[in-house]
């Protein structure tokens, strides 16, 4: 006689739950309870997938302490920073040390925002990762804007309106559209689009911004970058002479030296980019970049006194922490001698 429905979905929820028993408090394999059971291992993992599914496990991560170390507290003082995250991730491949620290800075991101105001993100391999890992913020009220222009080529990642579109439909914020490139021809051109009436409704909310989110660009020469960057869509005579002028990296297409200092050069002024002014009135800039081989760009970018809160992975705060100390000084050795005085 087939069995009642009660008595079914009974036996379903007590075999859910003691398949869940057996392997989150006893520890047994996936092997082991198929056996038990008699099904396959591809069933109790259905099994369990289901049991989370209905409530029956539920899992509790005890809250993050990033930021909190002893380490990441000495870091930020000896940077003058507010704070520094650390993402607890010791990989040497540039572009998995840069999610890393993407997916910590998602994670971190909502304790810097309020409830209500005005967010700006650049755009770049890092920050784009760190938009597509963002969660809803149910009950806030934000606009997303974009702090930069658009490269055509090179990845939805250098595209900006694109990355502040993704952290809108994640956070359920708004955004707003900066349809203009990156670099144009002429700076009067540039200057021309700052003003144009289909721009201006964008560039007017740089000046309320509450919060900016931005990457740190790598050098010129590009070293251990295994993806495109916004600066490697750069023509490359350009980034040679760039190195040659001591640039270790870029915030928002600005470019610095190790020193922290902006350096001008002639694609700047082509640029369609928040300014370095705008920049240093927002009131809390956020830096987010990872991999060890960007650690003099991180210094550089520090030393510019624009970032007050950074979030990068294990390898590149140990580097940074060992070029600030002066414990490390191969890298600076080896940039151009223009800047290689910088530490």
């Amino acid at each position: 006689m087939p069995l009642s429905q009660p008595v079914q979905s009974n036996e379903l929820h007590e075999l859910l739950r003691w398949v869940a028993e057996l392997y989150y408090l006893q520890q047994r394999g996936q092997a082991e309870i198929a056996t038990l059971i008699g099904a396959s291992v591809s069933k109790v993992s259905r099994l369990l997938a289901e049991a989370r599914r209905r409530g029956i496990v539920t899992i509790h991560v005890t809250a993050s302490r990033v930021g909190e170390s002893d380490f990441e507290r000495e870091l930020a003082d000896k940077l003058g920073l507010q704070v520094v995250y650390v993402a607890p991730a010791r990989v040497t491949d540039a572009s998995v040390a840069s999610r890393a620290a993407a997916l910590m800075a998602a994670r971190v991101l909502p304790r810097l925002l309020q409830r209500q105001g005005v967010v700006g993100f650049s755009g770049g391999y890092t920050v784009a990762q760190l938009a597509h890992a963002l969660e809803p913020m149910p009950g806030a009220d934000l606009t997303i804007v974009p702090l930069q222009g658009n490269w055509v080529e090179g990845g939805m990642h250098v595209h900006n309106d694109e990355v502040c579109r993704d952290a809108a439909h994640r956070l359920q914020a708004r955004a707003l559209s900066l349809p203009a490139p990156m670099v144009v021809d002429r700076a009067d051109t540039r200057d021309a689009l700052l003003r144009d009436r289909s721009i201006r409704p964008v560039t007017a909310r740089w000046s309320e911004l509450d919060v900016a989110v931005v990457g740190v660009g790598p050098s010129p020469a590009g070293e251990g970058i295994d993806y495109q960057s916004v600066m490697g869509q750069l023509p490359l005579e350009v980034r040679a002479k760039l190195h040659e002028h001591g640039v270790v990296g870029d915030l928002c297409a600005h470019m610095f030296d190790a020193r922290g200092r902006f350096v001008e050069h002639e694609v700047s002024r082509r640029t369609l980019s928040i300014s370095v002014d705008e920049l240093r009135r927002v009131p809390q800039v956020v830096a987010v970049a990872g991999g060890v081989s960007k650690a003099v760009s991180l210094l550089g970018a520090v030393r510019t006194g624009i970032p007050r809160v950074l979030i990068t992975d294990q390898l590149a705060a140990e580097r940074l922490y060992a070029l600030v100390s002066g414990t490390l000084q191969s890298d600076i050795a080896n940039l151009p001698a223009v800047y290689a005085s910088a530490s």
